[in-house]
């Protein structure tokens, strides 16, 4: 995955499409991206009848901590009706737990479930460089992911709703051990027959993904 170029800071916004459903699905995409990489996924959610909140920010300006306020306070902007779905990829997994960290325990229970794809909740070996102070001063967010960074001591929130996590079996960006959730955090886990960035591809989690926000297991 490519960087952001070196442009000027400016929070996260939300790209709205809106479905037959009065439930919400938001989405919260990866490092070195942008929210239009989430799109096919967004296109499977609505045509299955969803309202999709795509949210877009720029992942190297900050570290994931600023992330997370930047979107909780789009968040809260929002009059959201209707159950609320989240859907993440990579990193930004990473960016809800820490916004969630910071939600009350009404905002969290308004949360019906919760589908992290690849998400490097223990941190990813490939992020290593990012310590580096010449790449870390033109991209914060990269270093934030090395295992045992301080940024992904996250605290738990008031409430979680179900979790589920999708790892992809040829990832080769984040380990299958490291996608789990910290210890003592319930969560479910099956995987896809894909790469880290297959996992945004419909064709192989939109089954799951599904699945889950219907049932709250893949079973």
């Amino acid at each position: 995955m490519n960087a952001d170029k070196n442009i000027p800071e400016k929070s996260g916004r939300f790209i709205r499409r809106t479905g037959k459903k009065d439930d919400t699905v938001i989405l919260i995409h990866g490092w070195g991206v942008r929210a239009l990489f989430m799109d096919r996924l967004a296109d499977f959610l609505i045509g299955d009848g969803y309202t999709v909140l795509n949210y877009d920010y720029l992942t190297s300006r900050k570290h994931i901590p600023e992330h997370a306020a930047d979107f909780l306070a789009r968040f809260r902007e929002e009059n959201i009706t209707g159950k609320i779905f989240f859907l993440t990829h990579s990193m930004g997994g990473l960016v809800l737990r820490h916004a969630m960290a910071n939600m009350t325990s009404e905002e969290c229970r308004r949360i019906d479930s919760i589908v992290m794809l690849g998400p490097p909740n223990k941190g990813s070996l490939l992020a290593i460089p990012g310590r580096l102070p010449v790449l870390n001063w033109f991209n914060r967010s990269w270093g934030d992911m090395v295992p045992g960074s301080k940024n992904l001591q996250i605290p738990a929130p008031a409430y979680l709703p179900p979790v589920g996590i999708i790892a992809g079996l040829r990832d080769g960006k984040v380990a299958f051990k490291d996608t789990a959730l910290p210890d003592g955090m319930p969560f479910e886990r099956t995987c896809a027959d894909c790469s880290h960035p297959g996992l945004r591809h419909p064709e192989n989690t939109g089954a799951q993904i599904l699945k889950f926000f219907r049932k709250k297991t893949f079973i």
